[in-house]
């Protein structure tokens, strides 16, 4: 099949719309062409949305291959865990000597309480760097031949399932709600051809663009076959 690759990015000083410029490679006249809205989007590899991200590699990707966008669940999904840590953290030095004074729990000597309260910041501590590894490496990847769902359980445990652009039957999008009306996150669901996993990206920004994306790269390749049996 011919191959079609991203040279470059370039962002010129008087636009602030990066210009991207594609190959034809194995003399196909066929290219993939980035939507303009996402093209404005570029981010850095920390955000939920990241184009043409540099040096992302993924288990069974091909040499060749060219990764389209990085995404995340929307930043917006980690403010109740965020929450939750910032009430931990305070409940040592706030929430306990409050109900100590209120004699709802009894007073503690001074070395069980500073035990106590180290525990309870290495256990915090802990609760905050698993979400944010799980909101990190659980990501959706979309390039010019699949999509990618990596699913991160533990440092020892993670699950990927793809699917060749060529077997995607359907795409949709679904966003509910006030909040990800307001913020612009939502659900990609991607229905796959006979027995194949249906893949589902969950509460990643902009769903509507990244679904007109991957049917953009459907076409693409239906018209590369119509050329190139």
């Amino acid at each position: 099949m011919p191959r079609i690759k991203v040279e470059e990015i370039n962002r010129p000083p008087s636009s602030p719309a990066p210009e991207v410029k594609v190959a034809n490679v194995a003399g196909s006249k066929l290219k993939f062409s980035l939507k303009p809205e996402i093209l404005k989007k570029i981010g850095d590899r920390l955000s939920s949305f990241v184009v043409m991200p540099q040096e992302v590699k993924f288990q069974g990707e091909d040499e060749d291959e060219t990764v389209i966008l990085l995404l995340r669940r929307h930043v917006v999904t980690n403010i109740p865990w965020i929450i939750a840590a910032v009430l931990l953290f305070l409940a040592p030095s706030v929430v306990f000597p409050l109900l100590f004074a209120a004699n709802v729990l009894p007073a503690l000597p001074l070395g069980l309480s500073f035990v106590g309260a180290l525990f309870w910041y290495m256990a915090s501590t802990t609760y905050v760097l698993l979400n944010f590894l799980y909101w990190y490496f659980n990501v959706y990847i979309v390039t010019d031949e699949r999509v990618v769902d990596v699913d991160w359980y533990s440092l020892l445990f993670r699950r990927v399932a793809t699917a060749q652009i060529s077997k995607i039957q359907d795409v949709s999008n679904t966003i509910g709600g006030v909040i990800r009306s307001v913020f612009d996150f939502g659900n990609v669901h991607i229905e796959t051809a006979g027995e194949l996993e249906n893949i589902e990206f969950e509460d990643i920004p902009h769903p509507a663009l990244v679904a007109e994306q991957i049917q953009d790269l459907m076409q693409a390749e239906e018209k590369e076959w119509e050329v190139n049996p």
